[in-house]
């Protein structure tokens, strides 16, 4: 089999510079992983030291918000200025963010600077997958997504403990601060490793498209989240919102249809494979994702375990990540074939979300341990698998708006699951607490985990059972969702994986 880094002559790189660029994205993804997990285990202390815990949605909303609206830009344009520009740009708003993030002194401030910082970090997620779809083959990126996603892996497992520790130890402001060097690590390693040219090609960057498609999932998720909570649904802002989410994305079609260069072309979805797979993103992102986000404040506030303890049990789930990856890996690189992973994945998650459900305030952690260990490894054969099918079925041209698109999708996912989850977390939290104690504000009680363990027994025990039974809501109401991939998945086709690479099949084209 030809691989790219075999074969100078074809791709203009040698087996060293092919490693050395795979290296620099792995840095640069893996700093915006790290600083996911490492928020996650510390935000019920966060939320609670700013804002209470019913504003912990926001935190997590915000970044999701800024990735999904910045991610569908990446792919064209790092076809238009390069893919080291891109990436290096995605660094500055990511470590810029991140100090306004750590200096944050309210609510607002934090919600705004996440939004930002999560334009930097789809940035980073995004440039880190078109570039593997440039530079290996997809009969052998299964191997490298591997590698790519013990990164992950690896960051997932040192990220909540590092959480915990600053949490207990010094503050959670140093989640954020620890972004400054290893973002300046990280763009020293990209600006010098991630030097290689595409072959020239005119491109029109689709601003219109860009303009309504940000506003139109803006006003989505925006929508969502304060529907029923901050507003009610018949209000007139929500309405409005969720109208103009339905009418720009109609327009967003219409308008990509008659697009010179689209930012997502339409052509794209008469594809299967591209179909299936980004279904596959949204309900994966959707249904694990974000019923994941919020599994640290039930280990905090309802079973009573440390920050640091929470993080070490969440880790169990990102070292099985690995191994369903590796695995995914080994099976996609020898046999060319990757229809039965992408089968198997959702109905393990399907299982373990399901027996993760029977949780309740009484149980012990551990006893969470081996269903978080399946869907880790369900994860891990999942997400690598389906980027690689989809890159695969892409012609050329396509290979960076629709990785962008694939990425887009899944962060969608994220931040519509976040968001109506915490929207399901927070009502059912405020109606089993309201007229608990005439004398007692419901919003005093949702502090951090530290303050909630303080609280009168009669009061604690009635925290510790409504987050328990609004967990087990948000579980519950994953399962049908995830049943949607199970079928989906059926219908995949079974494309032969490519052995040759993007530089590759380009390559005549570089000839002055």
């Amino acid at each position: 089999m030809t691989t790219t880094a075999g074969n100078e002559s074809n791709t203009g790189l040698t087996q060293r510079q092919t490693h050395l660029i795979f290296g620099g994205m792995l840095v640069s993804t893996f700093l915006a992983s790290l600083d996911g997990t490492a928020v996650s285990t510390a935000l019920p202390t966060i939320a609670g030291d700013l804002g209470g815990i019913d504003q912990l949605p926001w935190v997590l909303t915000a970044y999701l918000l800024g990735s999904v609206a910045a991610t569908p830009l990446y792919g064209k344009l790092s076809d238009l200025y390069g893919r080291r520009a891109l990436t290096q740009a995605a660094l500055a708003f990511f470590v810029v963010a991140s100090v306004a993030a750590g200096a944050a002194q309210t609510m607002l401030q934090l919600v705004i600077a996440r939004g930002v910082q999560g334009i930097g970090g789809g940035g980073l997620m995004a440039m880190g997958f078109i570039v593997i779809g440039d530079i290996f083959s997809p009969r052998e990126r299964g191997r490298y997504m591997a590698y790519y996603t013990m990164n992950f892996t690896f960051s997932a497992i040192v990220g909540p403990i590092i959480g915990g520790i600053f949490v207990e130890v010094a503050s959670w402001r140093w989640i954020f601060f620890i972004n400054i060097p290893l973002g300046l690590l990280a763009s020293a390693v990209i600006q010098k490793h991630l030097t290689f040219r595409l072959p020239p090609r005119e491109h029109k960057l689709d601003i219109v498209g860009a303009g309504i498609l940000v506003t139109a999932v803006t006003a989505l998720i925006v929508g969502l989240a304060i529907g029923g909570e901050d507003r009610p649904w018949t209000s007139a802002p929500v309405i409005a919102l969720l109208a103009w989410a339905a009418i720009g994305s109609v327009a967003f079609v219409l308008w990509e249809m008659r697009a010179p260069e689209p930012l997502l072309p339409m052509r794209l979805f008469s594809n299967p494979t591209f179909r299936i797979m980004i279904t596959g993103n949204a309900v994966f992102g959707v249904a694990a994702m974000g019923m994941l986000a919020f599994l640290p404040l039930f280990f905090q506030v309802s079973l009573g375990e440390s920050p640091t303890r929470a993080g070490l049990i969440l880790a169990t789930m990102s070292i099985f990540v690995t191994a369903g990856s590796y695995l995914a890996g080994r099976l996609t690189t020898g046999t060319g074939r990757y229809r039965r992973i992408v089968q198997i994945a959702p109905v393990l998650t399907f299982v373990s979300i399901l027996a993760l459900a029977f949780l309740g305030r009484e149980s012990n952690a551990t006893s969470a341990i081996p269903w978080l260990a399946l869907m880790g490894l369900a994860l891990g054969m999942a997400f690598p698998t389906m980027t690689t099918a989809t890159q695969n079925s892409l012609a050329l041209p396509d290979l960076g708006a629709g990785t962008a698109a694939v990425n887009f999708f899944r962060t969608l996912g994220q931040t519509l699951g976040v968001g109506v989850f915490g929207a399901l977390l927070t009502r059912r939290i405020t109606n089993d607490l309201r007229g608990l104690d005439a004398d007692v504000d419901t919003g005093d009680l949702l502090s951090t985990p530290e303050d909630i363990q303080a609280l009168p027994d009669s009061l604690r025990l009635a925290v510790e059972e409504a987050v328990a039974a609004a967990t087990n809501d948000i579980l519950l109401a994953s399962l049908p969702v995830m049943a949607v991939m199970i079928v989906a998945s059926l219908f995949l086709p079974e494309l032969e994986l490519r052995t040759t690479t993007a530089l590759q099949a380009q390559a005549p084209q570089d000839a002055d």
